[in-house]
């Protein structure tokens, strides 16, 4: 769901304001999810983050106390956004005066890139401890630090960034080709057509960025994580994967040159996961090794609550359980109205 905030957000408003009729009608589409995918966008972001803040504690708080401001603007950067996502959305329906509403859309977009540096920022100095210090000279007032620097001389933080977005636009593209599958009913098969082809453009945009960026990270920044993923036996299966993902959801999109199917929209989405599943299996990989190179992050003591792991994960069942249920009557509503 970020994925699609995260690149959908500046596609919507940049279709709305520069492109074709038809191009419009893509970003209106994408503009009128945004609501549903920021919320989902939200919840599901906060699970990984108290993951992260639970494993990597001694390093994760002192990061982000070194950048405290920043990183607490987050929160409000985020809200901002969402109220702004939302007045955008209400001006394309005339219940919010359109200047207003595509000026909101401008802001969200920005400020969702904004939070994508500084939660890359966050996470490029969590596995840097030997540059703590640096940030610390060069930010501190009589020994306290100010909580104001972003690092951008961290070698990794923009082309991090930079690889983060070509997921992001890979996705907007296999969302892009889902809703004109099953939430474009209203809409005639030229647009559907068009929005298809659209697809299969975007994707192709953001597999080169995908690769391109990905390659700066991993090659210029990282070169001794594919030596070292090749000499894991699972990682030498994973890495290698991940860097290939992205061929199967842009060959199903491709097939669907022509217009969109829904079986092939379905195993697109379902493709697409899969390149967002890997890319996270091998970054968390990445920043284990990492992190331990300062420490053994297998021997720290560990304390299993399973209580409040069951109650969690039943809840969180049944809260995917709610999910398919509002998606399968989304789906039956908009059939129902075509």
């Amino acid at each position: 769901m970020m994925n699609i905030w995260y690149a959908g957000a500046p596609l919507a408003i940049i279709l709305a304001t520069f492109g074709t009729q038809r191009a419009k009608i893509v970003g209106h589409h994408i503009a009128r999810a945004l609501p549903f995918v920021l919320a989902f966008g939200i919840n599901f972001g906060i699970i990984p983050l108290l993951f992260i803040q639970v494993a990597y504690y001694q390093f994760f708080y002192p990061a982000t106390i070194l950048m405290a401001w920043p990183w607490f603007a987050v929160f409000w950067l985020v809200m901002v956004g969402y109220a702004a996502a939302y007045l955008y959305r209400l001006s394309l329906e005339d219940r919010f005066p359109v200047m207003w509403g595509r000026l909101g859309g401008w802001l969200a977009a920005g400020l969702f890139l904004l939070v994508g540096l500084i939660f890359t920022a966050a996470m490029s100095l969590l596995a840097a401890p030997d540059r703590w210090w640096k940030v610390f000279s060069s930010s501190n007032v009589a020994g306290a630090s100010t909580g104001l620097t972003l690092d951008f001389s961290e070698p990794t933080l923009i082309p991090r960034w930079m690889f983060m977005f070509g997921i992001a636009i890979t996705t907007t593209a296999a969302f892009i080709m889902l809703d004109a599958a099953y939430m474009s009913s209203r809409e005639d098969d030229t647009y559907r057509k068009y929005a298809a082809r659209f697809s299969a453009v975007l994707y192709t945009l953001g597999i080169a960025w995908f690769a391109g960026f990905g390659s700066w990270y991993i090659f210029g920044t990282r070169p001794f994580a594919f030596p070292q993923a090749l000499a894991d036996p699972v990682m030498r299966i994973i890495f290698p994967l991940t860097m290939l993902s992205p061929g199967l959801p842009w060959i199903l999109i491709v097939l669907q040159w022509n217009g969109p199917k829904r079986l092939f929209a379905a195993l697109t989405g379902f493709a697409q996961f899969g390149v967002i599943a890997l890319n996270g299996i091998s970054r968390q990989w990445l920043q284990n090794v990492e992190v331990g190179r300062y420490a053994d992050l297998a021997a720290k003591p560990v304390d299993l609550q399973l209580s409040a792991m069951i109650v969690f994960l039943v809840l969180f069942a049944i809260g995917l359980g709610i999910i398919a249920w509002i998606m399968l009557r989304i789906v039956q509503v908009n059939r129902a109205t075509s």
